[in-house]
């Protein structure tokens, strides 16, 4: 078997951690409420689509917590035990892992305090659980991403890597793109601390979609747009400049998966240097870096997408070069390929010279998170 490092796989603390939140600021999150017939567990208040504007209260037993706060599929064994947590990747090959953890999501409805409040008890929780002195575990080999919070950029950077959202504000008269997380770009590229940008959510605010109607296979293209909407964001780290001012920045947009970079690096360098359109574009905009190099450059240099199963990206590895790859197992959820991630990975790495292999599915995610298997 194989010994993998996955860039994606999820873990949650228990819903007793929102506990330490302030009252007024638990109705936002989803919660385990403990009453006298049992625990429920209740929604957000103001996140569900559609306009739900209350909380639904649902019974829950047995396992039902840990399954709801980590989306397991069935075949896998949660926990919000470490070990447990370990144990259960090994059985899938994985040795080594970046850990993304929220218990709930993130929205446009919520107050910045609430989120942030959210944030450092998900944070401390993480630091204190996944510490491999009291897990006893191997310290090199996995470590948990700091959340921060939705909109907020002004939060502590974490010691080793940090999981940011993927999307930015629309540029307005008065908010240039980036620039308000300047301070973020500039601490990641000092301490050299990689970002992950994570789908999840929706591209359009929630307080605009009441009366939306869900329809058949809208998961699959809301999924879709998030992933190629990732070429959207590295866009704006590419001609903003931020890759050139911050050459040791690495953003990994995580289960996204990859396909679409390859023609974003081709899209984004013909029209900058053979096109009329790019000629007018070089020309707008008081924002826009002046860039030394193609934009190409930056991303093939500083971006990287992770994916489970993308044959298109593989193929494509010529466009993109073997850096901007990184495989993850997405544990637990349905959409992943644990327990079955050596089949997949035999499958799509078929005819791929095994040194390029070793360094899509562990080699370049060691290098890029410090992560060791020894």
């Amino acid at each position: 078997m194989q010994k993998l490092i996955a860039t994606d796989c999820h873990i949650s603390p228990p819903f007793s951690v929102l506990d330490e939140l302030p009252e007024s600021y638990r109705q936002y999150f989803r919660r385990v409420e403990r009453r006298a017939d049992g625990d429920y567990l209740l929604e957000p208040v103001g996140s569900a689509m559609m306009g739900m504007q209350t909380a639904p209260a649902t019974k829950i037993e047995g396992d039902a917590a840990v399954r709801v706060a980590v989306g397991a599929c069935d075949e896998a064994n949660p926990s919000f035990e470490p070990a447990d947590v370990l144990a259960e990747l090994e059985r899938d090959g994985v040795y080594g892992a970046v850990l993304i953890s929220r218990i709930s999501a993130m929205h446009d409805t919520m107050p910045i305090d609430a989120d942030i409040a959210y944030c450092k008890v998900i944070n401390d929780w993480n630091a204190s659980a996944w510490n491999p002195t009291s897990t006893g575990s191997r310290p090199a080999s996995f470590s948990p991403t700091a959340t921060l919070p939705h909109v907020c950029a002004k939060s502590s950077v974490a010691p080793r890597w940090v999981c940011v959202p993927r999307c930015f504000p629309t540029p307005t008269a008065t908010s240039r793109i980036t620039w308000p997380w300047e301070p973020l770009w500039e601490a990641a590229n000092s301490l050299k601390i990689p970002i992950t940008m994570h789908v999840g959510g929706t591209r359009r605010p929630l307080k605009d979609m009441t009366g939306f109607v869900p329809y058949r296979g809208l998961g699959f293209v809301g999924w879709y747009n998030q992933c190629v909407g990732m070429g959207e964001t590295l866009g704006w780290l590419t001609f903003s400049g931020v890759f050139e001012r911050y050459p040791d920045l690495h953003v990994i947009m995580t289960e996204g998966y990859a396909g679409w970079l390859a023609f974003a690096i081709q899209f984004f360098d013909h029209h900058w240097n053979d096109s009329r359109f790019g000629q007018v574009q070089h020309t707008m905009g008081d924002w826009a870096a002046h860039l030394e190099m193609t934009p190409g450059y930056y991303l093939k240099r500083q971006a990287h997408a992770t994916f489970m199963w993308d044959p298109a990206a593989i193929q494509n590895r010529n466009i993109t070069g073997i850096d901007c790859l990184l495989w993850g197992n997405d544990y637990p959820h349905r959409e992943g390929s644990f327990p079955d991630s050596q089949e997949w990975i035999a499958k799509q790495f078929a005819g791929v010279p095994q040194h390029e292999v070793d360094a899509m599915t562990g080699g370049t995610a060691a290098k890029l998170f410090g992560i060791t298997l020894d």
